[in-house]
């Protein structure tokens, strides 16, 4: 039996897992994202093959540069908290991160990477799939790279998944299983955001599964300017619930994230339109706020601190220095952390009005 040579390779192939996975658990970064079973698993593999994982030199990995966080709408709720969460679980680690904005724009992006390139950073986070995930890959050969998004998205770097089709399943479900039939889905141009786009794909592909109706509403961006307000998810559900016809022939809606979904309650309360009574509505990403809401607001969580952690994990991984290695290895790690439904007072079981 091997004593103090065991690797964590060995440890991971010992339990039936992957090597990154096998670092989370005996790292104690994982939250709940990986089952228990699977971190006694891996936890008992580790005793067995008396692994004595490296010793934790935070001085070694310190650094007076800090971390590139790049997000692409800082006026959408979601980054800012998902930024907060790394903060908090990079605290035993001391790194320190700066936020940019990227507007959206390819060429911004490529900007600020070429900071992080020169020097400027020891480390980038995406929040969002890469503009140029060409160019993310060939810095990554550089220094370490995470991306926390869908796992198509970002190919040659660490990516933290977030898995955006299967969230549109469990929200589609959770309607069928509700009885309604007849769903629409607000969205913006699914085709600008992959995060949307399969998101919507996994809504409308479980309901047609089912034999039911679905349509999709996507808001036209001209229609947004004469609506107060900087938060363009917000215009976008504002617009649709303001143009929906009344009486409606959908008995519920899939918000494509929660922001679109408060936006629609504003504008069909406004019309007279009662939630659950007169219809459902989902949306995604368990913003704080959604919670308190007078009718709080069915939602699918993406577990931001279980992202958060994961991806600060993989960090610590690529830069820990008896790990070194990793560093400049070809293998990428990938970290999923499955969505799960949030149920609220804004969904109810489908209501025949029609003999009522």
């Amino acid at each position: 039996m091997k004593t103090g040579k065991t690797t964590l390779s060995d440890v991971a192939a010992a339990a039936g897992v992957s090597v990154s996975t096998a670092s989370l658990v005996l790292s104690n970064s994982v939250g709940s994202s990986i089952p228990l079973a699977t971190q006694t698993r891996v936890r008992e593999a580790a005793r067995s093959l008396q692994y004595l994982p490296p010793k934790k030199r935070s001085s070694a990995i310190k650094s007076s540069l800090p971390v590139l966080i790049l997000t692409s709408d800082l006026t959408n709720p979601y980054y800012p908290i998902l930024v907060e969460h790394l903060e908090r679980a990079a605290e035993k680690y001391d790194f320190q991160f700066l936020c940019c904005n990227t507007y959206h724009q390819v060429q911004r992006e490529r900007f600020l990477l070429s900071q992080a390139e020169k020097g400027q950073f020891f480390a980038v986070v995406f929040l969002y799939p890469p503009g140029d995930p060409e160019y993310a890959g060939k810095i990554n050969r550089k220094l370490p790279v995470v991306a926390i998004c869908d796992k198509d998205a970002a190919l040659g770097i660490d990516l933290i998944e977030m898995n955006n089709y299967q969230a549109g399943c469990i929200a589609a479900e959770h309607l069928l299983s509700c009885g309604h039939d007849r769903i629409a889905i607000f969205s913006s141009d699914p085709s600008r955001s992959i995060s949307r786009s399969n998101r919507v794909r996994g809504a409308t592909e479980t309901i047609a599964q089912a034999g039911k109706l679905s349509t999709l509403f996507i808001a036209d961006r001209s229609a947004l300017r004469d609506i107060p307000g900087d938060n363009t998810n917000y215009k976008t559900g504002v617009c649709l619930g303001r143009d929906m016809e009344l009486p409606g022939h959908y008995s519920a809606i899939i918000a494509v994230n929660d922001m679109v979904a408060m936006g629609a309650m504003d504008a069909l309360a406004n019309r007279g339109v009662c939630f659950p009574e007169d219809m459902s509505i989902i949306g995604f990403d368990n913003l704080l706020y959604t919670g308190l809401l007078r009718i709080s607001l069915t939602t699918v969580d993406y577990h931001m601190d279980m992202l958060a952690q994961a991806a600060v994990a993989l960090l610590y991984r690529r830069l820990h220095p008896q790990a070194a290695e990793l560093l400049l290895s070809a293998t990428r790690f990938k970290v999923e952390c499955p969505p799960n439904l949030v149920l609220r007072s804004s969904t109810a079981a489908y209501r025949d009005k029609t003999h009522s």
